[in-house]
């Protein structure tokens, strides 16, 4: 019986260590994910570009996007499933969407939104806010950019032709 005692305790703590370090674990294999890592703006964008990045993403007051960890996404997610996504967490997905576009090793939507989750993470560890707020900057330009390219009116050459 103190055996099996024993035992039973020494599972419930393994199992208590691995809920414990899963918010890391699935943070590690979420940058797995992802082939590098963003390179940091080679120019900041101007405090108006900035402001107007941060004012979109529906920020109030100073710009602040504040520093993710695997821990506060997880209780995040557990604690408020339906909240409003803060403003800083929106722009430094812009950033992370925008990278994991043309990084990912792995391809489905578990992979992409696990990559993107850990990318965030990533970069509010390792970049200042104005630097996340000059990438998102950049990204929503070139997102217009792509925008136009693709409802840019074909020549007449592209056009498939009748019989």
């Amino acid at each position: 019986m103190r055996r099996v005692l024993q035992s039973a305790l020494v599972l419930l703590f393994a199992m208590a260590a691995l809920l414990l370090a899963s918010p890391y674990i699935l943070y590690r294999v979420g940058l797995h994910g992802v082939e590098g890592r963003p390179q940091k703006p080679g120019q900041l964008a101007t405090e108006q570009q900035q402001a107007s990045v941060w004012k979109a993403a529906r920020g109030e007051g100073a710009p602040q996007i504040g520093t993710m960890n695997p821990y506060s996404m997880a209780a995040g997610f557990l604690i408020e499933p339906g909240a409003r996504t803060p403003a800083g967490e929106r722009i430094a997905w812009q950033v992370a969407s925008d990278y994991l576009l043309t990084h990912r090793r792995r391809q489905g939507t578990l992979w992409w939104h696990l990559s993107g989750a850990a990318l965030m993470i990533w970069l509010t560890r390792n970049w200042s806010d104005e630097e996340i707020l000059s990438a998102a900057f950049q990204a929503s330009t070139n997102r217009v950019v792509r925008r136009e390219a693709i409802d840019a009116p074909r020549s007449s050459q592209d056009l498939p032709r009748s019989r």
